[in-house]
């Protein structure tokens, strides 16, 4: 099978990588001039180990990444609300690593695929056989597959499922950046404060992914410079206050709106979306690599399993899109308690999480890693 995958991120990789000893003469295009992922830090919660035991990469993940047995929060002085015990759980192992470790890691398994960089789609034009691609530089090409993995704001969902398929705000900013900060955590640190949310992740080495995000409906914060950070999050004590101090002007930092993709359709005769292209998701429940990595396994399986391609794009659909909208259902849902601002409110929330908080985060997690989710039970 001729196969086009458009996007070099976690989802375009992953399927590239699920597919490609199957046979299929495999191409994926990457707008960019070279690989380079997008982001600072990965997590991968305890779900995560099955998809990347199918794709063969759970060793060359935990080589790289910091394993934790716990997942710590606390407020915004400081002060711990609670944790969750992952490891007494028996959960599978909680892991994080940088993006760009990541992303080599997927590289080197690339074997058979063509890879064109520079390259993106300009048209494409649905056949009974095959389905004709444009691309931007000029010339076309005819696939029995396209895969649309180029990201939230994709250019294969505009053109093979229409313009009113548009990401949706949420009404949060965040920030996120690599630090060598010496935090000493062997764990995550989740602070929550007033509409605002910062969590340390350690990522091996002496390095911490930093993600920092405040609720902005109004869309009133842009391009905030790395150094107005600290004055930004200035509610916030201890040493995540010493951390914000310490960034320089040339700090690289990523800034972005949050946004969901729900798509009721993910195939469009022989063009299916994955990823962040079919359903982006807010970061609450760090799902993103995860599903996507699920997408492409589950596509490959689908193709092995049905000669036909159309019964296998549906067999496909009707095996991810429901546990994918359950994730996005329940990451909004969480992320309602980070926009919480009033004095009574957050003292309230705190309240709350001190009592039940490794209940309500367990209840997101438990599904997933039972293989429930989207189930009608869940």
């Amino acid at each position: 099978m001729k196969i086009l995958i458009v996007g070099g991120g976690i989802a375009g990789l992953s399927s590239a990588i699920a597919l490609q000893d199957d046979g299929h003469d495999i191409t994926i295009v990457e707008t960019l001039e070279d690989w380079k992922p997008a982001g600072a830090g990965l997590h991968l919660p305890g779900n995560a180990i099955e998809a990347l035991r199918a794709l063969g990469i759970d060793q060359d993940v935990a080589a790289k990444s910091s394993a934790f047995p716990r997942l710590d929060y606390y407020d915004h002085h400081d002060r711990k609300l609670f944790a969750l015990e992952t490891e007494q759980l028996c959960w599978p192992t909680f892991q994080a690593l940088t993006r760009s470790e990541f992303h080599e890691i997927l590289c080197a398994k690339l074997i058979t695929p063509t890879i064109r960089f520079g390259l993106s789609v300009s048209a494409i034009d649905h056949d009974a056989d095959q389905t004709k691609v444009s691309f931007t530089d000029g010339t076309s090409s005819s696939f029995d597959l396209v895969v649309g993995a180029d990201g939230i704001n994709s250019t294969v969902r505009r053109l093979a499922f229409g313009t009113e398929h548009v990401p949706q705000p949420t009404g949060y900013i965040c920030w996120r950046w690599i630090t060598d900060y010496p935090f000493g955590l062997t764990a995550p640190k989740f602070v929550i404060g007033h509409g605002q949310v910062i969590l340390v992740m350690p990522v091996g080495g002496n390095r911490f992914y930093i993600y920092a995000s405040t609720y902005d409906p109004g869309e009133r914060i842009r391009n905030l410079p790395p150094s107005e950070l600290s004055a930004h999050f200035a509610r916030f004590d201890g040493p995540i206050r010493d951390m914000l101090s310490t960034i320089k002007p040339d700090t690289p930092i990523h800034e972005g709106r949050l946004q969901q993709m729900v798509m009721p359709e993910w195939v469009a005769g022989r063009v299916a979306l994955i990823g962040d292209a079919a359903h982006g998701t807010l970061p609450t429940m760090a799902q993103g690599a995860t599903q996507s990595i699920k997408d492409g396994l589950a596509l490959a399986n689908a193709l092995r399993t049905h000669a036909d391609i159309k019964t296998a794009l549906a067999d496909w659909q009707a095996a991810r899109l429901p546990e994918a909208h359950w994730v996005q259902q329940q990451s909004l849902k969480r992320m309602a308690f980070a926009k919480i601002s009033g004095k009574a409110g957050v003292w309230l929330r705190n309240t709350l999480m001190r009592k039940i908080g490794p209940k309500i985060v367990a209840t997101g997690f438990q599904p997933l890693i039972d293989g429930k989710a989207g189930t009608r039970k869940n």
